[in-house]
């Protein structure tokens, strides 16, 4: 029993040493900026991308969720041609408040992600609450 827990050490040991190598340097560099996130503006623009990609998963399994329960197949197209319209509106949306980027400067990722991430956020509460009127509140 005493080898056989040596054994199961030594290849979680080895499981682990072979994860951490097999990070990439710039997934490690990922990982050290989410933790400072104010340090500089690069890892201040980093963390704004990750998350409006966090928003926007969440944005993607609400709204996957609305649209299976849709009644038929003509509210499930109502609902893709408005989320289409949605998405056009907030991309233009943020391009204006964060600018034209060529002029903008280091910070115009952390604009335009900021931006992102709040609309995002915003259509995911109005999906949730559409679901309520088809699902009725969980």
């Amino acid at each position: 029993m005493h080898i056989a827990m040596r054994m199961v050490t030594v290849v979680i040991g080895l499981a682990a040493a072979a994860a951490v190598s097999a990070q990439t340097p710039a997934g490690a560099q990922q990982s050290q900026a989410m933790q400072d996130c104010d340090k500089n503006q690069q890892t201040m623009n980093l963390c704004a991308q990750q998350r409006y990609d966090k928003a926007d998963a969440a944005l993607n399994r609400t709204y996957n969720r609305n649209l299976k329960a849709q009644p038929d197949e003509a509210a499930q197209q109502r609902l893709r041609e408005a989320q289409r319209a949605w998405i056009s509106y907030r991309d233009k949306d943020c391009a204006v408040e964060a600018g034209p980027r060529e002029t903008s400067g280091s910070i115009w990722p952390l604009q335009y992600y900021g931006c992102l991430e709040r609309h995002t956020m915003r259509r995911t509460m109005e999906l949730q609450q559409q679901a309520c009127g088809i699902e009725g509140c969980r």
